[in-house]
């Protein structure tokens, strides 16, 4: 508004002069009049141009560009986490030493008009650029709605951020079960300690199949605070069809580590399945605990027709040693990143966690041997700020009745050791 008055002031100085040094007799009322008011206007321009100047705003980690009255607003994201894995399996038919940029995101969100939230996010870590969130959201008095590709709601686990989890990896359910990110509408509602999400869905983005099938998902979860902490409580349905096109669905799982072989997987065996999962999670002062467990039927999948069952879950209790806190979001049924109380670019010593979890998947039953893996997992996890940390993670995988993998040998047993190593930025 100073720069504006300033530019009027100039130009209306400018005008007397010129009139000043004109002669009476060739400068009529009528044409200062007429100049005054076309100052005027240009004024008026000017000011409403300066309004209309995106604001650059405060934002964690970067900023954002939005309008003065908050009707629209951008900003820029992105991720990038780079992995170091050593895996190898009592069998001798693993022996990995590796590297990947697991992940190298790029995006944007923000919103347009005030209740019309957008977000795009695409993945250049692999050969093929991968689009991740894609979507559209309209918020309304009786919830909100979501068009395109986002993921489905089921398991806490799946939910939350690879860049907020205590862990390298997510429980060995979610993989295996197919938990993921499907182009759909989607409704949620809720309040400040509980949620209800649902959604049908067509398939992904990566157009592999002529007919993508349908997907019906729900979740929902309850919360509550207490002293120092609160808890959660939440379940999730999904009902698959993939349409009857012959492309069966199977179900698989690697030892812990991404850059880890599959030592459990089915062959392809169901067109239809339903998953169905409980979850529960609790926090008090710099303790964090999770538990879920997940089953799974795989309509047909099983010997003579009859329908396979499969279940997974886990275990997990993360403390930090250094006094900061990972809270639950109530609102959102998501946990929360912590913060953290001496970042390290301020002279601290930044955050450290220590961390364990007990996992489970069960892909036999019902003549399907697929196998049956358990996996022990210890982490520690140094964070230099909310937005970046080093992970390590070491974990013991123990396999049996994996006889549908010919790398498990005849008695469809082994076991893998593993060592996983990941820096994390994010903006």
């Amino acid at each position: 508004m100073l720069k504006g008055k300033r530019i009027a002031g100039f130009m209306a100085a400018t005008a007397l002069a010129t009139a000043m040094t004109a002669p009476v007799q060739a400068q009529s009322i009528e044409e200062l009049k007429a100049q005054l008011e076309a100052l005027s206007k240009r004024i008026e321009e000017l000011e409403k141009q300066q309004k209309k100047t995106p604001k650059v705003k405060k934002a964690d980690p970067a900023f954002s560009l939005g309008s003065d009255d908050g009707l629209f607003e951008f900003n820029i994201r992105g991720r990038v986490l780079a992995d170091a894995g050593w895996s190898s399996d009592s069998d001798g038919s693993m022996d990995k030493d590796t590297t990947e940029l697991r992940a190298a995101r790029i995006g944007v969100e923000g919103k347009a008009w005030k209740d019309v939230k957008y977000k795009f996010e695409a993945d250049f870590a692999g050969n093929d650029v991968e689009v991740k969130d894609a979507y559209m959201q309209y918020k309304t008095s009786m919830g909100s709605w979501t068009f395109g590709q986002f993921k489905t709601p089921n398991s806490l686990e799946e939910q939350e951020s690879s860049l907020n989890s205590n862990f390298i990896e997510r429980a060995a359910f979610t993989d295996a079960f197919a938990l993921a990110r499907m182009i759909g509408i989607g409704y949620g509602n809720g309040g400040d300690n509980w949620t209800f999400n649902a959604g049908v869905y067509r398939g992904s983005n990566d157009g592999s199949v002529d007919n993508e099938g349908q997907v019906f998902a729900a979740r929902a979860t309850y919360g509550d605070t207490f002293d120092n902490g609160n808890w959660m409580l939440g379940a999730s349905v999904r009902f698959r069809d993939v349409g009857g096109d012959g492309d069966l669905l199977r179900y698989r799982q690697r030892a812990y580590l991404h850059s880890a072989d599959r030592l459990l997987a089915t062959s392809r065996i169901a067109e239809k399945d339903t998953f169905y999962g409980l979850e529960g999670a609790v926090q008090y002062g710099s303790l964090n605990l999770t538990a879920e467990w997940a089953g799974l039927t795989a309509q047909n999948g099983g010997a003579g027709g009859r329908d396979a069952f499969f279940y997974g879950g886990y275990v997990e209790a993360g403390w930090f040693i250094t006094g900061e806190t990972k809270p639950l979001n109530l609102a959102k049924g998501v946990w929360n990143r912590p913060k953290i109380k001496a970042p390290v670019h301020e002279g601290g010593m930044g955050g450290w966690q220590i961390a364990a979890r007990f996992d489970r998947i069960d892909l036999t039953g019902d003549g399907v041997y697929g196998g049956e893996q358990d996996t022990l997992t210890l982490g520690v996890n140094w964070y230099l700020n909310r937005h970046t940390r080093f992970l390590a993670n070491y974990s013991y995988v123990n396999i049996d009745k994996a006889f549908d993998v010919a790398a498990n040998g005849a008695d469809g047993e082994n076991s893998a050791d593993t060592l996983g190593l990941r820096f994390q930025v994010d903006w």
